[in-house]
């Protein structure tokens, strides 16, 4: 059984950011890193157990690594997923896990030559498509298109042992297919080459009118309540994730009562952690949001006193001497 040890550490950024992006990017982060610990938790303690015991260990753990994929991809989180797959005796996927990871730029040779062993070790164990496409860049869907593809070429892939049908989709080409075989131990090579798709000349339409420019304060005021909008749903979205975590703690500290076990006592004080933080981020973007709010307002208010003030003023009069029009219009008034 591999030691704990050879698992990954992930870094992450720190709870810092000038934005709303940035701050959401962090609270992301944070949450796919308490997936990431609990997945390392359950891995260790999996390593010093037996039977059906260290089955349920690691299948727990693989869940929280996926849930901490399923945030941010991470590459840590895709080599230990890999692993625990592989001792749970789930090859292909391991296999593709590992495929995945050597696709990722930027890792270490040391890093690369681990991955490399590990997934060399598997091939007695699955069949083996190794696929490559003239231009590459391809994505391949295997048996189905309604799927995800399964990667972009070149790839190699674990699959079921017989007959497959491969399907290749690239930008300006014409989508291609083709079958295959897989043979247990074995690495099948499957090249296609993908046919450019004619180029139509179009005829370029004549260009439309400029419409006549809006008022800068209205524009702003527009896209000041757009931004209003944005952030009203962003904070409510924050704000029902903090609902559900806190009944997730709730949860978790009763059973704790129950059972009195450590580890769902650090799972409640994790969810109550969580509760808190995604509870302040909801505060702050509900502030925001009636900053905005207000902000629109305020310039909607100000368009229209200005529209007003140069809106051209016509009067009429009419006597038993005969009657007259008269036309008030502001000059040099901007918007």
């Amino acid at each position: 059984m591999p030691a704990f040890s050879s698992l990954l550490l992930i870094a992450l950024l720190g709870l810092a950011a000038p934005s709303l992006a940035g701050a959401q990017a962090t609270t992301e982060n944070a949450e796919a890193r308490v997936y990431f610990e609990e997945g390392n938790r359950l891995y260790e303690e999996a390593s010093d157990t037996e039977g059906p015991r260290r089955t349920t260990l690691l299948q727990r753990s693989l869940e929280a690594y996926v849930d901490s994929l399923q945030i941010v991809r991470s590459r840590n989180a895709l080599f230990n997923a890999a692993i625990v797959l592989g001792e749970l005796e789930r090859y292909h996927e391991s296999f593709n896990y590992f495929s995945e990871y050597l696709a990722i730029e930027g890792l270490t040779e040391a890093d690369r030559a681990e991955a490399n062993r590990r997934r060399d070790e598997l091939r007695a164990k699955v069949a083996v498509l190794e696929v490559v496409s003239d231009p590459t860049g391809a994505l391949v869907f295997v048996d189905r298109k309604d799927l995800a593809p399964r990667g972009q070429t070149p790839i190699e892939l674990a699959i079921l042992e017989g007959e497959h049908s491969l399907f290749f989709e690239r930008e300006g080409f014409a989508p291609a297919e083709l079958r295959s075989a897989a043979v247990r131990g074995e690495t099948t090579r499957v090249e296609v080459v993908l046919e450019p798709v004619p180029v139509v000349p179009t005829v370029e339409p004549e260009p439309a009118p400029m419409p006549e420019a809006r008022p800068r304060l209205r524009n702003a005021a527009i896209g000041t309540a757009a931004a209003t909008l944005a952030t009203a749903a962003t904070a409510l979205g924050v704000s029902l994730r903090a609902r559900t975590l806190r009944d997730d703690a709730n949860q978790a500290s009763a059973q704790y009562r129950m059972t009195g076990d450590a580890a769902d006592l650090q799972r409640a004080e994790d969810l109550a952690d969580r509760t808190d933080r995604f509870n302040i981020a909801a505060d702050v973007l509900w502030g925001t949001t009636i900053a905005l709010g207000v902000s629109a307002l305020v310039l909607y208010g100000v368009h229209r006193k200005r529209q007003k003030r140069g809106a051209p003023e016509v009067g009429v009069s009419v006597s038993r001497d005969g009657g007259y029009a008269s036309l008030k219009m502001a000059f040099g008034a901007r918007p």
